[in-house]
């Protein structure tokens, strides 16, 4: 997973892009599809360890 790329969540079907990945590795992701309405990320920015992302989501699109 990079910088870019679309993910699916498997659980929830959200679509979010990877907007930054950390050092540390914390992803930054965006989610447009409205899953994170009435939510604390209903702005669409949400954040988790790349650990959970690779396990609970999948690579639908990869940046180029």
């Amino acid at each position: 997973m990079k910088v870019g790329d679309l993910v699916k969540f498997r659980e929830t079907n959200a679509i979010g892009s990877i907007i930054d990945i950390s050092d540390e590795g914390f992803v930054e992701l965006y989610v447009t599809d409205g899953t994170l309405d009435n939510t604390p990320s209903a702005s669409g920015f949400t954040g988790m360890t790349i650990s959970i992302v690779e396990r609970t989501a999948e690579v639908i699109s990869e940046s180029r």
